[in-house]
């Protein structure tokens, strides 16, 4: 799957509401510190761009032979998210949706 393919899933199951998030400690942290709902963040969601790939696609480290597609973008003024997505069973699983944790990072990395 290409960067091109995941984003046009991603909107797709977005709209239909079938994409599954993790919810975890940091995604959840995230969208409170910043008073975001769960619109904001599909909103947010669907807003990516090619453009916006940071990493990817990567083997996901916890599932070998499954790919993975990071990418960082600002989400708020001077506030960027890190997103980690993949599709798995047909559908986009959102691992990541948060603050992003790397100082000085690089965008767009390859």
């Amino acid at each position: 799957m290409t960067t091109t393919e995941i984003l046009k899933k991603l909107r797709k199951d977005i709209k239909q509401k079938t994409y599954d998030m993790v919810p975890t400690a940091k995604n959840r942290t995230s969208r409170w510190k910043y008073g975001l709902s769960i619109l904001d963040i599909e909103d947010f969601l669907i807003s990516i761009t090619e453009e916006d790939i940071y990493k990817g696609p990567v083997d996901d480290y916890d599932y070998p032979g499954e790919k993975v597609f990071i990418f960082k973008k600002e989400i708020i003024h001077n506030t960027v998210f890190y997103v980690k997505i993949k599709e798995k069973d047909g559908k986009i699983k959102i691992l990541s949706c948060h603050e992003d944790e790397e100082i000085g990072g690089e965008k767009n990395e390859r």
